[in-house]
Order: C-alpha cells, then structure tokens, then sequence
C-alpha cells in the first residue's frame, strides 16, 4: 500500500514539475513578445518623430511661398471686382420652380382583373388583397 502511495506521489510530482516547466517557457516566450513589441513601439515613434520634423519643414510658409512664385503665375490682383453684393450669384439656386413642386402628384397603380378559376380542379393562386377605394387611386401631394 506505501509503495503503491509513494508511486503516485512520485507521478504526481513529475506532473507538477513539467506543468510548472510548460509554464515557466511559455511566461519567458511571452517577456521575449513584450520585449520586441516594446522595442517596436519605441522605433515607430522615432520614426514619427523623423516624420513631424520632415513636415514640418515642408510646410514653412516661407518656402511653399518660393515654391508657388517658382511654379505657378499667380498675381495679386482679383479677377473680377464687383462694386455691389447683388452682382454675386444666388447661393443656392433652386432646381425647380416652386410652382411644378407644389402640384407634384402620385399616381397609384389599379389592382389587376381577377383571372377566371381554374378548370383542371387545382385552387387558383390568390393574389394579395388589394384595396379598390377610389380615394386612394390617386392623391394630392402637395403642402
């Protein structure tokens, strides 16, 4: 009985020991993970350190100023000088006339003519129930 006893604590401690094992590699595998994404952050804010300073000196006014009196045959003067705010162009021109929008109508379809029943004995295909209220065939929709 003891030895059959110290047999199975035997196994059991070789168990505990290479789970302990499995879990110790795997905490050292993950230190390695979180060392290398660390690493990884630090190079990526570098680099857009690297990146600010580039944008920044590509962005000077001063130089974009150089830039547009080299490349481009841009003056001072405006095109067009206008003397009264009336001769600038409405904002928002409407697309319609107000009139053709205000007697807008709908027109709602007829239901179909019922189809004779079926000879052959078969129950004929019942179509969904429509309403045949004169009021509703067409409608005003204007406010």
């Amino acid at each position: 009985m003891i030895r059959t006893l110290n047999l199975a604590f035997v196994v059991m401690t070789g168990l505990v020991c290479l789970g302990l094992y499995r879990i110790a590699e795997e905490a050292r595998v993950a230190a390695a993970d979180l060392k290398a994404t660390r690493a990884s952050i630090v190079r990526e804010n570098d680099a857009l350190t690297v990146l600010g300073a580039e944008w920044a000196s590509l962005t000077q006014p001063g130089r974009i100023q150089a830039l547009v009196g080299r490349h481009l045959d841009l003056s001072d003067k405006p095109a067009a000088q206008l003397s009264s705010l009336a001769q600038l162009p409405p904002k928002n021109a409407p697309l319609a006339p107000e009139g053709a929008i205000r007697n807008a109508k709908a027109v709602v379809p007829q239901p179909l003519p019922q189809q004779p029943a079926q000879a052959s004995g078969a129950a004929p295909e019942s179509l969904p129930a429509q309403s045949t209220d004169p009021t509703l065939a067409s409608f005003h929709a204007g406010t």
